[in-house]
């Protein structure tokens, strides 16, 4: 069985029933950004970032791995730029392993410890900004570009009467060297 941004939690009974095992592509790197969201949490929380596959168990994100790959963040990525860049490695890492899935020959090892988990509930919390609460500048800016993800709304300042929606634009240019 093979769970792709499958977002619910499966029996122990229903997880049996494939005898090579349940696998789960997660785009993060475990054991951080368990649940949903990854790509937000790489960026507010500075957490690595990358793609994992692993053995699903009842747990959210806590089966043993299978194979993980890493994703740099780029300071001009968004919310947006770092899902296409986790979507493209899940692919690749996905491909690279499937001959040894279809094999039966995948190894397996558990999680280290520690890590971090959020819910969809956890990122909606997030999206408040509060504009008498005093930000670091780098924390607003992580925070917005995290939630900059077009269509989706993300990051509002809440004033009196009406939410107003914020969005980051990023870009960059190379210095010249001694500039």
């Amino acid at each position: 069985m093979i769970s792709i941004s499958f977002g619910y939690l499966l029996s122990a009974s229903v997880l049996a029933i494939p005898t090579l095992g349940a696998l789960n592509l997660h785009p993060a790197l475990l054991p951080f950004n368990r649940g949903s969201y990854p790509n937000v949490w790489s960026i507010v929380d500075r957490t690595p970032a990358g793609v994992t596959l692993h053995f699903m168990d009842e747990r959210i994100d806590t089966g043993d791995l299978v194979a993980q790959a890493r994703v740099s963040i780029a300071p001009i990525d968004t919310g947006a730029s770092l899902y296409r860049k986790l979507e493209d490695a899940s692919i690749e890492l996905f491909l690279n392993q499937w001959p040894l899935i279809e094999a039966g020959a995948v190894q397996r090892w558990p999680q280290a410890g520690g890590g971090t988990i959020h819910r969809k509930a956890d990122v909606e919390a997030l999206d408040r900004i509060e504009p008498d609460r005093m930000y670091r500048a780098q924390e607003l800016i992580d925070l917005l570009r995290a939630r900059s993800f077009p269509p989706h709304r993300g990051a509002y300042l809440d004033l009196r009467d009406r939410k107003v929606y914020l969005r980051l634009e990023l870009s960059e240019e190379r210095r010249e060297q001694g500039k």
